[in-house]
């Protein structure tokens, strides 16, 4: 339970932060993805299946507040989580560098990923010029704040895991009591 209401209150804080925050922040006009970074650094602490589930939970709040094509941060939140939980089964959870390195190239998978939603509902094709204004500009914004962003998320789950260890500890010595 309290896993659930940390993580909502993270997600929420995030989508304030990118709404009002981040748009005075913007470097050439281009904001940091830090949802993308709580989605690549939780799926890396917690595995593909709660970071898929996380992931499309944030895509859904983008979803809402994006007023874009629905359903498609969702996806790409789903997509994202799975794919970068999978292979950290036994990944050594204090190493920062690889999270960064993971999100960067998350990063450009789901600007690109973008870039052809567009194309398919827009027909707009400048690649290049997308490329260069949004793509790299976007990766290398939201890649510089991944270490912090995963140091926090870090922070937080080890407080979380501890309190749900001592919680199981409890209710399994009241269990014995019975």
């Amino acid at each position: 339970m309290i896993r659930a209401v940390v993580l909502v209150a993270l997600v929420l804080a995030n989508f304030v932060l990118q709404t009002t925050l981040f748009p005075e922040l913007a470097i050439l006009g281009v904001t940091p993805d830090t949802a993308l970074v709580l989605i690549v650094s939780y799926a890396i602490l917690r595995r593909e299946i709660e970071g898929a589930l996380f992931g499309m939970f944030v895509g859904f709040v983008q979803d809402a507040g994006s007023g874009m094509f629905i359903g498609i941060f969702a996806l790409l939140g789903f997509v994202t989580g799975y794919i970068c939980g999978k292979p950290f089964k036994t990944f050594f959870k204090e190493n920062y560098f690889l999270p960064f390195v993971v999100v960067v190239f998350a990063s450009l998978a789901h600007q690109f990923a973008l870039y052809t939603f567009t194309i398919l509902f827009t027909g707009q094709i400048e690649f290049w010029h997308y490329a260069r204004t949004i793509i790299l500009p976007k990766t290398v914004y939201t890649a510089s704040l991944s270490i912090p962003l995963y140091w926090l998320l870090h922070f937080i789950n080890v407080r979380v895991e501890r309190h749900e260890r001592r919680f199981r500890s409890w209710l399994g010595k009241a269990e014995e009591d019975d």
